[in-house]
């Protein structure tokens, strides 16, 4: 019985991890359709992380976007995080720097 508890515990908390930081997407202009940058077809869940699905160490956009306290800014829109030579606004489809979170 403690084991099963256990693992529902664990699960649940797992879950949480993995869903607590999907509003971070809601933050940036396109969050939740960012695709892989070698498989057009594979949406990228874990935007500024090196994993795919989040988690772990984060890539140079996830050090941009925390050093913002997790907000597009013009700043923000206006770096290339990544070096490419493309602004970042230019990478989420804001070339402009204009886009704004929906407020519910």
């Amino acid at each position: 019985m403690a084991q099963a508890l256990f693992r529902l515990v664990l699960a649940f908390s797992l879950l949480a991890l993995c869903t607590s930081y999907k509003n971070y997407q809601t933050n940036i202009p396109n969050g939740d359709a960012v695709t892989h940058p070698c498989k057009e077809n594979l949406v990228w869940q874990g935007v500024g992380h090196e994993f795919m699905l989040g988690g772990g160490k984060r890539n140079p956009f996830g050090e941009d976007f925390a050093g913002q306290s997790h907000t597009w800014t013009d700043d923000l829109c206006q770096d290339d995080s990544d070096g490419d030579g493309r602004t970042n606004g230019e990478e989420l489809g804001d070339p402009s720097c204009t886009w704004t979170k929906v407020v519910d």
